[in-house]
């Protein structure tokens, strides 16, 4: 690795946790996960930390080991926090299944609602936790309307179509007569 992605990564401590901010590296590569890998290895098994973090505020992309690598330390009762992760990453699989908002713009790994239960209903957990936050998430994102009201004339028929608020109303009426056929 350059010693320039060395110089990129640093450490501070911040109360009883132990947090690796990874300055400006938007995306990762195996070299940037095997130095923070070393880093975070060092400052659980060398220095004691029971509680480290990883600042992602610059981070665009992680390769999905990283988590696997997060989850093996949660599992040996470390615990794990991310800091201020961009709506990119907030959104990625894995972190919508295993990680809950703490406080501010950090998130604690925690697995305490599905752990116990089987694979199919922590399936089911989580696509209900998604499909709830999917919909808030269109629901944010619909513009106000304003009803507008069309209307017009085609031949003995008029006819008016009312739009607004997501509904669609429309009628027709006539003065004309239906046909008949035969004889």
């Amino acid at each position: 690795m350059s010693s320039r992605k060395s110089e990129r990564l640093s450490c501070r401590v911040q109360g009883q946790t132990a947090i690796v901010s990874l300055e400006d590296m938007e995306i990762w590569d195996g070299a940037d996960l095997s130095r923070l890998r070393e880093i975070l290895t060092r400052m659980i098994i060398d220095d004691g930390y029971r509680s480290v973090g990883v600042d992602l505020s610059s981070v665009k992309y992680i390769p999905s080991g990283f988590f696997g690598m997060l989850y093996e330390w949660y599992e040996s009762g470390v615990e794990i926090s991310l800091c201020s992760p961009r709506r990119h990453v907030a959104e990625m699989l894995w972190f919508r299944m295993f990680f809950v908002l703490d406080s501010g713009d950090t998130y604690r790994l925690s697995d305490a609602e599905v752990r116990y239960n089987t694979p199919n209903e922590q399936v089911e957990y989580h696509r209900r936790a998604f499909m709830q936050a999917d919909d808030a998430d269109e629901l944010d994102e619909i513009p106000e309307t304003q009803v507008q009201r069309f209307g017009g004339e085609t031949g003995s028929r008029s006819w008016s179509l009312l739009l607004g608020g997501g509904d669609v109303a429309s009628g027709v009426s006539g003065t004309g007569r239906a046909g008949t056929r035969g004889g």
